[in-house]
């Protein structure tokens, strides 16, 4: 009898759920709770554009296709005006490019040509990629520190530059002609204005 006794409440045991923690004191295990159901979004547009055309009210069908052909229209017309920002951008950014290009080559010419460069197809051979145009003034800064470096790398296809010719003082007053005095003269003096004039005093 001691036997079946334990034997029924070693069943009872393993049959509880709290198993042998009621005997050995330790806190019964939990069971994760499940995870709740995953709820599809909810589509809040227009279900005359959101559905399939077959599944709109035979009512309202014919509305359905027409707010479809308007929004292809709209969405087509967008697509093109987004092409058209972008095609008209490229062009303004290539032109001004050009327009940048054209005044570094110039500024880099001039400061070439007063540094006594002998041929300006030579500046073909500068590196002019770190050069810009500021926005704001349309001036180019660094030229003259580039050609300084390329003249000291290729002395050869410099020449000093010529000193200049003119100058601003002001030329010395031309002195009076003398009138010739024969009366105060002296011998020597009216032989010599005789044989500038071309005269023989003998003759006379």
């Amino acid at each position: 009898m001691p036997t079946l006794l334990r034997h029924l409440m070693m069943q009872a045991r393993l049959m509880s759920p709290d198993g042998d923690h009621a005997s050995t004191g330790a806190p019964p295990v939990t069971p994760p709770a499940p995870a709740a159901p995953v709820t599809p979004p909810v589509k809040t547009g227009n279900p005359l554009l959101d559905l399939p055309i077959e599944e709109v009210p035979d009512q309202w069908r014919e509305h359905a296709r027409e707010l479809r052909r308007e929004a292809k229209i709209d969405e087509a017309v967008k697509k093109a005006i987004d092409a058209q920002k972008v095609e008209t951008k490229a062009t303004l950014d290539a032109e001004r490019a050009a327009s940048d290009r054209r005044i570094i080559n110039s500024e880099v010419k001039a400061v070439a040509v007063s540094l006594g460069l002998q041929d300006v197809d030579a500046i073909k051979l500068i590196d002019t990629s770190s050069l810009k145009v500021d926005e704001t003034t349309g001036e180019v800064a660094g030229v003259a520190e580039l050609l300084t470096t390329f003249k000291t790398a290729k002395p050869y296809l410099f020449k000093e530059p010529l000193a200049s010719t003119s100058s601003t003082s002001t030329p010395p007053p031309k002195k009076k002609a003398e009138t010739f005095d024969a009366r105060t003269a002296t011998k020597e003096e009216i032989a010599a204005d005789a044989k500038s004039r071309g005269l023989n005093l003998k003759a006379f």
